[in-house]
């Protein structure tokens, strides 16, 4: 072999090390974002209510599996941010701050139970939660991450099945 060849075959094989190199050290890496997944959401639009009588309609939960235990709470406390701002809000199944019992992320606290909201002229009712969620699946970056689906959603409003993504309408 002449010096020529071996200054070729070296530079072939540095150039393989180097390619080979930056494969294995520069694969994809990984962002910190947090992936929470699915959230319970029940668009509803309240008609004829003012926006402080939203605020201080009376919520009681009622378990199906236990009838005597009854949480009652403001609907503030289950309105997607938390506050009445507009008409068309969203209720989630977040667990009330004043609820003592928690519930992980897997489980829904609207789960077998039926929701009555209460206000000082009438009331209205949500029954029979089916809310399953479970952990879905996710690439290595994530797989450690909530990663929530929500598997199962339905309940009944004015006899009406309701599920994922259709609205409600609470009329005063």
């Amino acid at each position: 072999m002449t010096k020529h060849t071996i200054l070729l075959s070296m530079k072939y094989f540095l150039l393989s090390l180097l390619l080979l190199f930056s494969f294995f050290c520069c694969k994809k890496q990984c962002d910190k974002s947090l992936r929470v997944g699915e959230i319970v959401q029940i668009p509803v639009e309240f008609v004829g209510f003012s926006l402080a009588e939203i605020n201080s309609i009376y919520v009681y939960r009622i378990d199906k599996s236990n009838v005597t235990l009854i949480d009652t709470f403001s609907m503030r406390e289950i309105l997607w941010a938390h506050e009445a701002r507009t008409f068309n809000e969203i209720i989630t199944d977040n667990t009330p701050s004043s609820n003592s019992r928690h519930f992980g992320r897997y489980d829904s606290y609207f789960d077998n139970c039926n929701l009555i909201f209460n206000w000082q002229t009438d009331k209205d009712t949500l029954s029979d939660f089916k809310i399953k969620k479970s952990k879905e699946e996710s690439n290595d970056c994530h797989s450690d991450d909530p990663n929530v689906k929500i598997n199962q959603f339905s309940f009944f409003h004015k006899g009406k099945s309701i599920s994922k993504n259709e609205s409600i309408r609470i009329t005063k």
